[in-house]
């Protein structure tokens, strides 16, 4: 079974790697659309992070990365509640 582990190993490197590119791309789209500023401390701290997890994708600790998809999840979540919100103002 040796083989299934390593499987799941590369399936949660990839969700990771996908989720990342994912959101660095809402980010990059909403610092656009922030024309006003309005949500600049919040990106910045998106940023900072988005950043930081992007040293985990070649990282082996399973449990590290299944963290770190998490707050991916949670990033992209809130980036598109910003996202709904910079849009409907503008």
């Amino acid at each position: 079974m040796p083989g299934k582990a390593r499987k799941g190993k590369i399936d949660m490197s990839q969700l990771l790697e996908t989720l990342w590119n994912a959101t660095s791309d809402l980010l990059y789209r909403v610092r656009s659309y922030d024309r006003k500023l309005a949500y600049s401390e919040e990106v910045l701290r998106m940023n900072e992070q988005l950043r930081r997890i992007e040293g985990l994708k070649f990282s082996d600790d399973e449990e590290l990365i299944a963290l770190e998809v998490e707050k991916l999840k949670e990033m992209r979540s809130r980036l598109l509640t910003v996202m709904e919100d910079l849009l409907f103002t503008a």
